[in-house]
């Protein structure tokens, strides 16, 4: 399973690019998109931006908020289309705590 890991508070934008069974980029046209987690009872589900569907890309921005608390979990991108829901993949999540200045 891959790997990503933040630190606390970082707002990042993460890119996907979904393939089908054959390994061709996956049209997008008429789905939805959703990256979500869970910390504790910290919870995110957030919409992706399909940017450019014919290719399979999407992307979201985790606020500050979105990546408050520190710790390790496994986050999917799900997709929706027509009441059927699918996951598209998994990834191990770690936010680490931010180093702090303090000399």
């Amino acid at each position: 399973m891959k790997r990503l890991m933040l630190y606390r508070g970082d707002t990042p934008t993460l890119n996907f690019q979904v393939y089908d069974e054959s390994g061709q980029p996956m049209n997008l046209l008429d789905w939805q998109l959703f990256f979500s987690f869970k910390i504790g009872s910290h919870h995110v589900k957030k919409e992706c931006d399909i940017y450019d569907p014919l290719a399979g890309k999407a992307q979201v921005t985790l606020s500050s908020e979105d990546t408050k608390e520190a710790g390790y979990t496994v986050c999917e991108l799900e997709g929706r289309k027509e009441g059927a829901v699918y996951t598209f993949g998994q990834v191990l999540l770690c936010i680490l705590e931010d180093v702090k200045d303090e000399f």
